[in-house]
């Protein structure tokens, strides 16, 4: 509804220069005046926006966990507006293994034009699969090419749905609040049903606890131990996509960001295989503290007068290490000839050199 339209205003609509300037004109009654027309519009808007919040959740529920659709994604720490939450569901669809394989096997997310990311478990092994909007429309997909390091899979429709609004920078941090939502198959051929679910953000950069020391670095997320299903999107309180579902364990659930996923699926849709660069050593996760620590440097490869044994990489480019796996998943998806700068700690100093990426081995 245009704000002509109606009869209360949001925060965001106010013009804070008019306002203050109103007020820094106003003097003696005027301004007393000025000051309590204003502060009593602010609490009416204060109050309307609680009701719009309320509105959309359950009457005197504190906490919530998980909710259907149709209602505005509320948790006790942070809100996720209706508009937002409607605009990230049209984004996700429903994998189904095939035209007559019954109920679903996964989610993906839109990524672009007819592209579908996903993960290897929600495709099942198969080489087409059946989508469905959120809308419920059904639509086969072909399966452009998957990446085994990774997990991603990079899916083609012969449509155009709305592509997600993602975050490629990841901006999450340990303790922040985000959703996962689950396009949960419903009968009779009806459109899916999108589940909310609530967590906090309980790491960032690290690989799940027990993978293998290849994986990559992944977002943890706790909350509320739901059925889940592969491949479907972590969404921050602003509706970004952060990241798609990987694994889970309890009520703790692992999802690739997308700063990898984007990257991998650019390369399976150009090259139907991904090429990333390589630093020329191998690193373990150092005892202690954050990064990764360089155990060996290949004497012919990139880092070879750049970096020693010993030494613990803390950034690149200027992003933060956090461990072996978020090093390699950075590495993933640049391309080899490009040119990174690598600060590292070398015992009590730190150093800071720019390494031009070789090809991965």
């Amino acid at each position: 509804m245009p704000p002509e339209s109606r009869s209360w205003r949001h925060p965001s609509e106010l013009d804070p220069a008019r306002v203050a300037a109103a007020l820094t004109a106003a003097t003696g009654w005027r301004r007393g005046a000025a000051l309590v027309v204003g502060t009593t519009a602010l609490m009416a808007i204060v109050a309307g926006a609680l009701l719009l919040a309320n509105a959309g959740s359950s009457p005197g529920a504190k906490t919530l966990d998980t909710m259907p659709i149709g209602t505005a994604a509320v948790t006790p720490c942070c809100t996720l507006s209706p508009l937002l939450t409607r605009d990230a569901e049209r984004a996700v669809v429903s994998i189904e293994p095939d035209a007559a394989g019954p109920g679903a096997t996964g989610c993906g997310v839109v990524v672009g034009s007819g592209l579908v990311a996903t993960t290897t478990a929600a495709v099942a092994g198969k080489r087409k699969v059946r989508v469905v909007a959120a809308t419920g429309r059904r639509l086969d997909a072909d399966v452009i090419a998957q990446d085994s390091l990774s997990g991603v899979v990079l899916l083609h429709i012969g449509a155009t749905l709305p592509a997600a609004q993602m975050d490629v920078d990841a901006t999450l941090g340990t303790g922040t609040s985000a959703l996962a939502v689950a396009m949960q198959p419903a009968p009779d051929g009806r459109a899916p049903k999108p589940v909310w679910t609530s967590a906090t953000v309980v790491s960032v950069g690290k690989p799940p606890p027990g993978a293998p020391a290849t994986s990559m670095a992944e977002i943890t997320v706790r909350g509320a131990s739901v059925p889940v299903m592969p491949g479907e999107p972590l969404v921050d309180t602003h509706g970004r996509v952060e990241g798609i579902l990987e694994g889970a364990s309890g009520s703790d659930r692992s999802f690739l960001p997308m700063s990898l996923v984007v990257g991998v699926s650019d390369d399976l849709e150009t090259m139907g295989k991904v090429k990333h660069g390589w630093l020329g050593v191998t690193d373990a996760n150092p005892i202690g503290s954050t990064g990764a620590e360089v155990v060996w440097v290949d004497p012919h490869g990139a880092a070879a007068h750049a970096l020693r044994a010993g030494d613990v990489i803390v950034r690149v480019d200027g992003w933060r290490v956090y461990s072996a796996a978020d090093l390699r998943s950075m590495l993933y998806v640049m391309a080899p000839g490009t040119k990174v700068s690598v600060e590292a700690v070398r015992g009590a100093r730190l150093v800071r050199t720019v390494v031009e990426l070789g090809p991965s081995p």
